[in-house]
């Protein structure tokens, strides 16, 4: 008898917090990290990797795209005019054949000519083609005609004339070119000839060559 109470109090005085039974429970019953629990942690730490991934794959993305070739604007490269006609840089909606363009500059021969050579590359083959857009105003139907002349490297690739109304869009192969000219000339010199519109003059670059950046955005037809 003396020997069951003895027992008995000595379960008591393992784990007495209130009332005996519920601290042996906890005694008896401990906490234990659970493998499957060690395995949610290291999943949860791998998503959350992912995730922060993720959000900053975008902003490496344009530091890939800044290596992609853009077109360049014919006036962002190194231009010089000649000849006593004038031209002008100027942002113009017009009217061409009924039509409305976006000029970004004019060549205005007057009775005689005008003319803008450009360097296009530091080297030969930087530019693939060269997009030309070009007309005269509606409204200017009291004009003579304009001879448009273009050069590469000094030898004349196209000749247009162009009326009042009229619009020539070309493209020209310069992967062989450092030098580009445009040259308006008067079809007479007793007369005063107005101006021809240019609404395209984008240099496209070789995919294998990677250009610099222009100095502003390339412009295009609305």
């Amino acid at each position: 008898m003396e020997s069951r109470q003895q027992d008995r109090k000595k379960r008591l005085r393992v784990g007495a917090t209130s009332g005996g039974k519920i601290g042996y429970y906890k005694i008896q019953n401990p906490l234990v990290v659970c493998p499957s629990m060690q395995n949610r942690s290291f999943i949860n730490q791998l998503m959350a990797a992912g995730i922060l991934s993720v959000a900053i794959a975008p902003w490496l993305q344009p530091v890939v795209k800044a290596r992609e070739t853009v077109p360049l604007f014919l006036f962002d490269t190194q231009c010089v005019t000649n000849g006593p006609g004038r031209l002008q840089q100027e942002t113009l909606d017009i009217s061409v054949g009924r039509k409305v363009y976006r000029s970004y500059f004019f060549l205005g021969p007057g009775s005689r000519a005008v003319s803008v050579t450009c360097r296009i590359g530091e080297q030969e083959g930087q530019f693939e083609s060269l997009l030309l857009e070009f007309g005269m105003r509606d409204n200017d139907r009291g004009s003579p005609p304009n001879a448009v002349n273009i050069y590469l490297d000094g030898v004349r690739q196209e000749s247009h004339t162009i009326s009042p109304g009229e619009q020539v869009a070309l493209s020209l192969n310069i992967t062989n070119a450092s030098h580009v000219a445009i040259e308006t000339v008067c079809s007479t010199q007793n007369r005063y000839c107005d101006r021809v519109y240019f609404f395209e003059s984008t240099l496209l670059p070789r995919l294998d060559v990677a250009p610099s950046e222009p100095n502003s955005e390339s412009p295009n037809q609305i």
